[in-house]
């Protein structure tokens, strides 16, 4: 993954996307030591079974979080605006460009109160895909959703297929990971200089490991739960400036999950 980048919702990958199926196929399945998230380290999908890559129009866009059989939970600036004819969602594979399970889109619902005019907050929306679609498919299972509050200093963790180098406006052919620290309100605040409200929760790598752009919607795990989604930060990408999540766990961001999730 790469380092956050200025106050621009990280979703705005589109211009930089990629095509399906068209990324060199350079790395083997598996973990490895080199490379970056931004310089995130490449692991194997079948030990975080929930990421999903979600393409708009056939171009990578963000990352999604399987949370049951037939949804998935992304960032709302990810999917607004766009049909749900227009979302495809890839499981089971950890390259971009070797799609295992491909899944089409029914629904799309964003949380009611995400006003991206206002602000970026709520920035959550539920994803409903044909029953049983995550059932039984290689590599692919459901992740819990985080219930319990998370303290400063939690060491938490994101996957996803975000820009790996500053200097390279392509998403990362390969899932990538990084540990990330979660931070305080105030700290957080203070780096955007604006408030960090309570439906939002904020990490930090600072060890040139960060969440950037193509991370977007991306789950943030903490003690094995889905704690966050990847909202924004800074650009370019870099480890000294936290990243921005939507808070899972608060009420009115859990409530919405649950209702559209029937879960």
């Amino acid at each position: 993954m790469k380092h956050i980048i200025g106050l621009v919702l990280l979703g705005l990958l589109c211009s930089h996307a990629v095509l399906a199926g068209n990324v060199d196929d350079t790395q083997a399945e598996g973990p490895s030591q080199s490379g970056r998230i931004i310089n995130g380290y490449q692991v194997n999908i079948a030990n975080y079974k929930y990421a999903l890559s979600l393409f708009i129009d056939n171009r990578y866009n963000c990352g999604a979080s399987i949370i049951t059989a037939m949804h998935a939970l992304t960032a709302a600036h990810c999917v607004l605006g766009f049909a749900p004819w227009r979302v495809i969602l890839y499981g089971g594979s950890s390259f971009l460009n070797r799609p295992v399970v491909r899944t089409t889109v029914s629904r799309i619902v964003v949380h009611p109160s995400y006003n991206p005019s206002v602000s970026k907050n709520f920035d959550v929306a539920v994803i409903t895909v044909p029953a049983n679609s995550f059932v039984g498919k290689p590599n692919m299972f459901p992740i819990g959703l985080q219930t319990a509050q998370v303290p400063t200093g939690t060491i938490c963790f994101v996957v996803g297929w975000g820009l790996f180098d500053n200097n390279i406006q392509a998403p990362s052919n390969s899932l990538r990971y990084t540990n990330v620290q979660t931070v305080s309100d105030a700290s957080c605040s203070a780096t955007f200089q604006q408030r960090i409200m309570p439906e939002q929760i904020c990490s930090i790598n600072g060890m040139n490991m960060e969440v950037c752009k193509g991370d977007d919607g991306s789950a943030l795990v903490c003690g094995g739960k889905l704690t966050g989604v990847v909202s924004f930060g800074r650009i370019p990408c870099i480890s000294n400036a936290p990243v921005v999540y939507a808070k899972v766990m608060v009420p009115s961001i859990f409530n919405f999950i649950r209702s559209q999730a029937r879960i």
